[in-house]
């Protein structure tokens, strides 16, 4: 099995994401945001996409079990009990892997991000009025989210059933000629 080191050194497939020549490059994923942004502005003619933050709730509630056997308790943590229990896991993972000496094996970083396709009117009334297929537009913004996060060209998201339906839609999404027509 690959170490945690070792699967965040995924080759980065893509068509043209700069410093990404190198193909064992290591992907920084505080970049990730950024990237969406300058995707949302070069693919999303609407400006219908924006970002979103997302903030944890005040109270998080811990599930845990002191023995293997034992009956799992929860608990209730509040702002300096949550910081207690956050400094506590760091802690337990740096001396596992004696400060980052030892690879992790077998772990999976799970990175959420988030955005929000917005519209101008109602649902209805971009159907009605517009003649506008409001199922379109959210297909292609999350085709641009789902490019960015993987690094990889809309084509290669696609059932090959659908390709000329998405082209035909959404025509920006797509490499011409060997030509990138935005970075992805």
């Amino acid at each position: 099995m690959p170490s945690a080191q070792q699967s965040q050194r995924q080759p980065l497939a893509g068509n043209g994401v700069a410093d990404q020549a190198d193909e064992d490059a290591v992907r920084d994923y505080t970049r990730v945001p950024g990237e969406m942004d300058r995707q949302f502005e070069a693919l999303d003619t609407d400006s219908a996409l924006r970002p979103t933050i997302i903030s944890p709730g005040d109270v998080w509630r811990k599930k845990s079990q002191k023995a293997l056997l034992a009956k799992p308790s929860d608990a209730v943590l509040h702002g300096d009990e949550q910081k207690r229990e956050r400094d506590a896991a760091f802690d337990l993972l740096d001396a596992l892997t004696k400060s980052g000496a030892l690879a992790v094996e077998a772990a999976s970083l799970h990175v959420v991000v988030a955005a929000t396709h917005c519209f101008d009117k109602s649902v209805t009334d971009t159907v009605i009025e517009d003649n506008v297929s409001p199922i379109e537009k959210v297909e292609r913004s999350s085709l641009i989210m789902a490019a960015t996060v993987h690094q990889a060209p809309v084509a290669a998201l696609l059932d090959s059933s659908q390709l000329s339906r998405v082209r035909g839609s959404c025509p920006a999404l797509f490499v011409e000629d060997g030509e990138v027509n935005a970075v992805i």
